[in-house]
């Protein structure tokens, strides 16, 4: 099956589902496995391994455009988040001289920025902000791991930017992970 997708589409592929990227760029988001298979494009395939994995059922996955998650001046976040537990992908846009706070999640995070640059800073919000700067550069390719619960963290674009930054973060899918809290804080 091959399956066109467009710049901010996104699409789930089930566990054990052989798959391949032809061409352009994206971010995989997956659980944590010991599955990798190869079948194709390298000298060391497990046939074997690769035969039990093809269903020979016909068609594609339902194409996601992302939900709108939040919408400020100059940003906005798109959530793709699949029917399961194990992940979810935010891509949020800041528009240059823009500002946008992370949200507080109750699970550690990894943010990825993709295009753009920008910095990181610390929102003054009194004694709740965190003790030390939280001052990183932000060009594509770099990569940080947001600890759960951290607070008042921004990713600021300067003005004179030519284009925004956009950058994905990445968890465990929050539907879960808020629903058992909400049932914990009730018992």
């Amino acid at each position: 099956n091959y399956l066109l997708v467009a710049p901010g589409e996104a699409f789930y592929v089930a566990p054990c589902e052989p798959h391949a990227y032809v061409a352009g760029e994206c971010v995989e988001v997956c659980a944590s496995s010991n599955n990798f298979v190869r079948i194709g494009l390298s000298q060391h395939i497990d046939v074997e391994a690769a035969i039990t994995l093809l269903s020979y059922e016909t068609g594609g996955p339902d194409v996601e455009f992302g939900r709108l998650a939040h919408q400020g001046p100059g940003t906005h976040t798109l959530r793709y988040a699949p029917d399961v537990a194990d992940f979810e992908a935010r891509v949020t846009t800041v528009e240059p001289g823009g500002c946008f706070e992370l949200e507080s999640f109750p699970v550690p995070s990894i943010l990825l920025v993709v295009a753009g640059s920008g910095e990181t800073g610390v929102l003054a919000h009194g004694a709740r902000s965190p003790p030390r700067r939280h001052r990183y550069a932000l060009v594509p390719g770099t990569a940080l791991y947001v600890t759960e619960g951290t607070l008042h963290l921004a990713v600021s674009v300067p003005s004179s930017n030519s284009g925004p930054l956009r950058l994905v973060r990445c968890c465990e899918n929050l539907d879960g992970v808020l629903q058992a809290v909400s049932e914990e804080t009730r018992t």
